[in-house]
């Protein structure tokens, strides 16, 4: 397949500032150099019409390629690259900086093994004990242990370490479920982990969850996570915060909903639960991110209209007034679909999906913590969606970002 990278007219968006247009024949190259110790990232750039940003493809042959060297492809574009998990949907995805990272394939038919580059994901190598091993979830926590969820087909784990000692990474197992099918995780999806050591691990294929305390060897299996003896609901993602648990999800034509820390006087991992959208809306939430307990964002689907359904918390999450709609209409942006994932730096938000019916992929990018978005999305020439759909993504402080497509795509953004 043939890709173009044509002239752009460019805005560049800065971060605490409004939107600045102005027009120029080539796309300018970002000069700055960021500090990685510092969290605000230099930001995506995007052309005046919020509809994409063009593709180059590594070469000198197109006279419009701003591609200077064949090797390196010109700032503010994209360039298509692969990854090892085919499929639909990659979803264990972790870089420990802009070279280092890890996919695990776990959630496709075919999804078994953990694989690992040094490169910035130019290329992937496969480590060798992992062959049988479908990985859900992969997460650095504070303790700088490698944590990973799913299921050891050889060995019965659904939780374990990833042992990086030696010359070959071994597996360590943590968690083998039990024989229960009330509050068996029977495969992972998963994995959060606090600062303080906690552990909590939902099930991919139900409601079952299991918790492991600070300074404890073994995980329990919950016979629910809600308070007040609620029955447990599916969850998409969960993660840890302030050494407290929160999660997302839906049920089977139900409103998207968010789970959230109860009081400091219940079990730690127990969570209270808050429906976003009207109780005549079918949604299901996949992300969700939080700068503090009482501001965050979550994504998802909203099934009842077909648009990505976002909405940011500004307040207690308890109250339903807390939580604004956003609308990627509002920001220009009229296609139908929805979102998987997100990647944010300081107030920065990567936003990744696919469009409705057709399955392309997208992404948006906020400078304002989900308030207003920009279209970056790959696109040819003509216009026209250039990736399948997407389903993981990372953005570093220097603009780059890689995002995981169907069919074993991996698409980069050149800053």
């Amino acid at each position: 397949m043939t890709m173009k990278s044509l002239k752009m007219s460019m805005l560049s968006l800065m971060l605490a500032a409004s939107l600045i247009g102005c027009e120029t024949m080539a796309p300018a190259p970002v000069v700055l150099q960021p500090d990685l110790n510092d969290d605000t990232p230099i930001v995506p750039q995007i052309n005046d019409d919020n509809d994409g940003v063009e593709i180059d493809d590594g070469t000198d042959n197109d006279p419009n390629n701003q591609d200077d060297n064949n090797d390196q492809p010109a700032s503010n574009t994209w360039s298509q690259l692969t990854q090892p998990c085919g499929g639909t949907r990659t979803d264990a995805f972790w870089f420990d900086d802009r070279d280092n990272g890890y996919i695990g394939c776990g959630t496709n038919a075919n999804g078994f093994g953990l694989f690992v580059t040094t490169d910035g994901g130019v290329t992937w190598n496969e480590e060798l004990n992992f062959q049988e091993v479908r990985i859900n979830d992969i997460f650095r926590a504070a303790d700088g242990k490698l944590y990973a969820t799913g299921t050891d087909t050889a060995g019965g784990f659904e939780v374990f370490e990833i042992d990086e000692s030696g010359a070959q990474r071994q597996l360590v197992g943590l968690y083998t479920a039990s024989n229960s099918a009330f509050t068996a995780v029977s495969q992972g999806e998963n994995i959060a982990v606090t600062d303080d050591g906690q552990m909590f691990v939902d099930s991919l294929t139900g409601t079952q969850t299991a918790y492991r305390d600070t300074g404890e060897a073994n995980f329990t299996e919950l016979n629910g996570f809600l308070s007040g003896g609620q029955p447990s609901e599916q969850m998409s993602r969960v993660i840890a915060f302030n050494n407290r648990f929160w999660g997302v999800g839906s049920v089977i034509n139900m409103p998207g909903t968010v789970y959230y820390p109860t009081g400091n006087n219940t079990d730690k991992y127990e969570m209270n639960k808050i429906e976003l959208q009207p109780s005549n809306m079918d949604g299901e939430l996949h992300d969700i991110y939080l700068w503090s307990e009482t501001s965050g964002i979550v994504c998802g689907f909203d099934q009842s209209l077909r648009f990505p359904l976002i909405y940011t918390l500004s307040g207690d999450p308890s109250d339903i007034n807390s939580w604004t709609k956003i609308n990627l209409a509002d920001s220009g942006i009229t296609y139908q679909g929805g979102a998987w994932k997100m990647s944010v730096i300081g107030d920065v938000v990567v936003l990744v999906g696919q469009t409705f019916p057709t399955n392309d992929g997208f992404v948006v990018f906020s400078a304002d913590r989900g308030q207003t978005w920009n279209d970056i999305s790959p696109v040819f020439g003509d216009g026209s969606f250039a990736a399948n759909l997407m389903t993981n993504v990372k953005f570093f402080s220097d603009a780059t970002i890689l995002v995981c497509a169907e069919g074993g795509e991996m698409w980069r953004y050149n800053p």
